[in-house]
C-alpha cells in the first residue's frame, strides 16, 4: 500500500512542469502560482481536518519548522514554477526542469553536514557527477549562448534568470528536506506543506496584484489547468507522499523518485508539442541515474 501511494505521489509530481508551463502561459506566472498554491493548501487543510480531526498540526508549528517552511518550502514553491514560466523556448524549459532535480543528491550532501546519523555513501560523488552532467547536457546549447553573451547586455542577463531560479529551487528543497530529516521527531507530528502552500499562494497573490497587473485573462483552459495543478501535484501529491512515508521504507520511495525526471520530461515535451533530441533523453536518464546512486547504500 505504501509503495502504491508513493508511486501515486510521484506520478502527480511528474505533471508539475507541464501544468505550470501551460497554466502560466494562460494566466501569467504569479496569478497561476497564487491560484494553484491556494487550492493545494485548502485541499491539504481539508484532508487534515477530515482525516486527523484537527488542524493544529498544520498551523501551530514549532519555531524551527516555521523557519524551514518559510525559507525552504515557500522559496522552492515560488522559484521552481517561476523558473519554468520565464524560460523561453521548449528546449530551455525542458533543461530548466531538469536542473530542479539536482535536489536529491544535494539533499544527501546537506544531510551529511547536518544529520548526525547520516553516513557517506560510496556512490555519492558519482551521483553528483551524473546529475550535474545530465543537467549540463540538457542545457548545453542555452548555456553556451549565455556564456557568449555574458556582460554583453541586459538580454543575456535576463536569459540566465530561469537557470539561476531552478538552481536556487534545487538548493532550497535540498535544505528543506535535509533539515526535516534532522528534526524528524517534530516533522513526524506536524505537516508543513499545508501552511507552506497557503503562504506561497498569498505571497504570489500580493505580487500578482501589485507588480504583474492584470492577468492575460481567465480562460477555460487556464482555469482547468490551475485546478488540476492545485488538486493534483500541489495538494494530492504531498498528501500521498506523507501517507506513503508512514507505510513504506524511505530508501525505497527515494529510489522510486528517480522516475520523476524522466516522466516529467516526457509530459513536458508532450504538453509543449516538442520532439526531444537524443541529448535531452540522455540527460533525463543521467539525472535519474544520479538520484538512484544518491539513494543507494
Amino acid at each position: 500500500m505504501g509503495l502504491a501511494l508513493g508511486v501515486g505521489a510521484i506520478l502527480l509530481w511528474s505533471f508539475t512542469a507541464s501544468l505550470v508551463c501551460l497554466g502560466a502561459d494562460e494566466m501569467g506566472p504569479w496569478h497561476f502560482v497564487a491560484v494553484t498554491m491556494l487550492i493545494g493548501g485548502v485541499v491539504q487543510l481539508a484532508f487534515c481536518r477530515g482525516y486527523r480531526g484537527e488542524l493544529r498540526s498544520c498551523l501551530a508549528l514549532p519555531g524551527r519548522l516555521w523557519l524551514v517552511t518559510l525559507f525552504g518550502f515557500v522559496f522552492y514553491m515560488i522559484a521552481y514554477p517561476l523558473a519554468l514560466a520565464v524560460a523561453r523556448g521548449e528546449p530551455a524549459r525542458c533543461g530548466v526542469n531538469l536542473i530542479n532535480y539536482l535536489w536529491p543528491p544535494l539533499t544527501v550532501v546537506f544531510a551529511l553536514l547536518w544529520v548526525p546519523s547520516t553516513r557517506p555513501r560510496p556512490g555519492l560523488v558519482v551521483a553528483l557527477v551524473l546529475a550535474v552532467a545530465g543537467t549540463g547536457l540538457a542545457n548545453l546549447g542555452s548555456l553556451g549562448e549565455l556564456w557568449r553573451g555574458v556582460g554583453s547586455g541586459s538580454a543575456a542577463d535576463r536569459s540566465s534568470v530561469p537557470y539561476l531560479l531552478a538552481l536556487a529551487a534545487a538548493v532550497a528543497w535540498a535544505v528543506y528536506s535535509s533539515l526535516l530529516s534532522r528534526w524528524k521527531a517534530w516533522a513526524r507530528n506536524y505537516t508543513t506543506s499545508a501552511i507552506g502552500l497557503i503562504i506561497t499562494g498569498l505571497i504570489a497573490g500580493i505580487i500578482a496584484a501589485t507588480c504583474e497587473g492584470a492577468s492575460p485573462g481567465i480562460t477555460l483552459k487556464g482555469a482547468v489547468v490551475a485546478v488540476l495543478c492545485g488538486i493534483g501535484p500541489q495538494g494530492g501529491g504531498y498528501l500521498l507522499w506523507e501517507l506513503a512515508l508512514a507505510r513504506a521504507e524511505v530508501k525505497t520511495l527515494g529510489l522510486l523518485g528517480a522516475m520523476t525526471p524522466i516522466l516529467s520530461t516526457v509530459w513536458l515535451c508532450l504538453a509543449l508539442r516538442f520532439v526531444p533530441g537524443v541529448e535531452l533523453i540522455a540527460a533525463a536518464v543521467l539525472v535519474s541515474g544520479g538520484i538512484v546512486l544518491s539513494r543507494r547504500g
